[in-house]
């Protein structure tokens, strides 16, 4: 009996300093976002613009889980430029510290609202996320180039060699392997592989990307690293792309042939 006692009497104190640990970290914004760090990491503080990879569990109000990380691999994604689907989410993660755990719990009016998603998110429902952020990478600097050296296509596209190549020149229909990292004029990154460490495979010439990138691509030879500077024309017009590209605007992208499949 006494050591149940004692067990007793441990368990309950253990529960008090965590509720109480809990409340000392809980901070509600004024858009009503709650934030908990569950574990204070001890790497660097997350800023707009950095690139995390991160595991994720998402939550219902009843504790239904509706979508998970840990069931197939963490993600990375670059926080505060509106990839997360959730606003609340995007806007929880700045100032995680690397390594830390975090939950939050989402008002409506910073997820899904009070529509929700048809058979998956209820209407005016908070959500709970609960995130553990693995790493942060510092967004890549663009290569830069001299405006002497800007070779300038018949379609408008310009680009600039950094890098001579020594292999061959992708035909069209060939399966490549690139690593980019792609700016707006002002020189705000928008995505990058080499954050993700991971280069992007695709078939050249048969439009499953932008035209500036289609036309920039063809000619270059495996091992080549070269700035496109890409008209509004051979990338997204008029619309835009997301809330990161806005209309009408010049694209530029750092890209580097690493291979043909």
């Amino acid at each position: 009996m006494m050591n149940k006692l004692i067990l007793l009497a441990f368990l309950s104190a253990t529960f008090l300093f965590w509720s109480c640990g809990k409340s000392d970290t809980t901070t509600i914004t004024d858009e009503g976002l709650e934030i908990t760090d569950t574990q204070t990491g001890e790497g660097p503080e997350v800023e707009v613009s950095d690139y995390l990879t991160i595991h994720f569990a998402g939550f219902l109000e009843n504790g239904e889980q509706f979508e998970s990380s840990y069931d197939q691999g963490p993600i990375t994604i670059q926080a505060g430029m509106g990839q997360l689907p959730i606003q609340g989410w995007d806007e929880g993660l700045i100032g995680m510290q690397e390594g830390g755990k975090r939950t939050l719990i989402i008002p409506p009016n910073l997820a899904f609202g009070d529509e929700g998603i048809e058979g998956f998110i209820p209407g005016g429902e908070n959500l709970r996320m609960e995130i553990e952020l693995l790493n942060i990478s510092t967004p890549p600097e663009p290569w830069g180039y001299d405006e002497n050296d800007v070779e300038t296509k018949e379609s408008g596209l310009q680009y600039v060699i950094q890098e001579d190549g020594d292999g061959e020149q992708p035909e069209e229909g060939n399966t490549i392997s690139v690593h980019y990292s792609g700016y707006l004029d002002d020189g705000t990154l928008f995505d990058s592989s080499y954050n993700r460490d991971k280069p992007l495979d695709f078939p050249v010439g048969t439009g499953r990307v932008i035209p500036g990138w289609d036309e920039g691509l063809m000619d270059m030879k495996v091992g080549e690293k070269r700035t496109l500077i890409i008209p509004s024309d051979l990338a997204y017009g008029e619309t835009g792309s997301g809330e990161t590209i806005p209309p009408n605007a010049t694209l530029i992208f750092d890209v580097e042939l690493l291979e043909i499949l």
